[in-house]
């Protein structure tokens, strides 16, 4: 495929999407491979859909066997796609479930359904390439109706079911887990998850920045250290994740920096390790609306706010005045915050609970199950139900 002009792929795969004779199997795919919600679409699939399920690009064996999922079960069959045989595949799907896209966004078949699964509901602008696709999954009716408008996909179609992913919120990592990613598993830890202002581009996109600031990076990493020093003054740890895509390594003194790939070499994934988490702290990230499914603090850092409104931005643009949680500038504000997760008082609670109204989020139980079942009440395919013990 890499020796075909993109215009002429793009044109065959859609020509082949509407053509081709829908066949009785489910795709899937997911960036990176091991994504939270194309993962547990996987695993919920493997209960309840006894047709064959295509994963292109999947984990490795180590990787599936560390999240709980088969290595070599019957029904799935894995695929690159980089071959005819996947694009073959997506285009004779039934029902296609993606998290970025996939084969240049076709138009939807009216006879096969694409599935947009995403992956976050911040407040961040819609910039980029328009992903079609037939139903497009949220758990923010604010957030998923701008971005099913910025999508073109019906509002009717936006599938409030929460992201699949949140199902791993519920399943903390273990302490062996937190132990071998640098973690004392016996002292209270905060997650900080900031997302890129200067992006890589990691070899997709390349390379590109959300603020109108020079040097916002370091000026960020430098500020974050008074947080990492009024946490640890009362006996919490602090972990960095970057966002896969940040420029910057977030590198911050006395703080625990991790890779996605310290995390997988522990054997566990990012939403287990904010599950074992007793706050977080961010800023135009997504994360925090997947957060509030655990109900604890939430802190925001945002030392560039003008920066990053006058770049990329924020829909809908008064999104920071009805946070689910305090902004935090000064020592004060972050020794507040650290005292709240140490003791545990839920002192931003009505913060919390004032966001879920404004912004419309809801909450759920089995997210991946929901998806599916909504899904197949509205005739997008045939899951068989035969309930979540029918494999083992």
């Amino acid at each position: 495929m890499k020796a075909i002009p993109q215009r002429i792929a793009a044109f065959v795969i859609q020509l082949g999407l509407w053509w081709l004779p829908r066949g009785r199997h489910v795709v899937i795919h997911g960036w990176p491979a091991d994504e939270g919600n194309v993962v547990e679409i996987a695993r919920a699939l493997y209960q309840r859909y006894d047709h064959k399920i295509v994963w292109i690009d999947p984990p490795d064996a180590t990787r599936l066997a560390a999240l709980g999922l088969p290595t070599h079960p019957t029904n799935f069959v894995y695929l690159r796609k980089a071959s005819l045989r996947a694009v073959v595949a997506f285009c004779t799907a039934e029902i296609v479930f993606f998290t970025h896209g996939l084969y240049f966004c076709p138009r939807p078949s009216k006879r096969k359904t694409l599935v947009n699964l995403w992956h976050g509901d911040g407040p961040k602008a819609n910039t980029g390439a328009v992903i079609r696709s037939t139903f497009l999954v949220s758990g923010s009716a604010t957030f998923g109706e701008y971005r099913a408008g910025f999508f073109k996909v019906p509002v009717d179609n936006l599938l409030l079911t929460g992201y699949p992913r949140i199902d791993q919120l519920d399943l903390p990592s273990s302490p062996l887990a937190l132990a071998s990613l640098g973690i004392s598993p016996d002292k209270k830890f905060v997650l900080w998850l900031p997302t890129y202002r200067d992006a890589s581009g990691d070899g997709r996109n390349g390379s590109w920045s959300d603020t109108t600031g020079e040097n916002t990076d370091d000026q960020v990493n430098t500020d974050f250290s008074a947080a990492v020093l009024a946490l640890g003054e009362h006996g919490i740890q602090t972990v960095v994740k970057p966002h896969p895509l940040d420029a910057s390594a977030r590198d911050i003194p006395q703080a625990i920096t991790l890779g996605d790939e310290d995390i997988r070499a522990a054997g566990t994934t990012l939403y287990h390790l904010l599950g074992a988490s007793s706050g977080v702290l961010t800023d135009y990230s997504s994360i925090w609306t997947d957060y509030l499914h655990l109900d604890r603090p939430i802190g925001f850092f945002t030392p560039d706010l003008e920066s990053y409104m006058n770049g990329r931005g924020l829909e809908p643009a008064d999104t920071m005045a009805h946070l689910p949680g305090p902004t935090l500038q000064s020592a004060l504000d972050f020794d507040a915050f650290a005292r709240e997760v140490e003791s545990g008082t839920p002192t931003s609670k009505a913060s919390r609970d004032s966001a879920r109204k404004k912004f419309r989020i809801i909450q759920t139980q089995s997210p991946a199950n929901d998806l599916i079942d909504e899904l197949v009440l509205r005739k997008a395919f045939d899951a068989d139900h035969h309930g979540s013990d029918t494999k083992a």
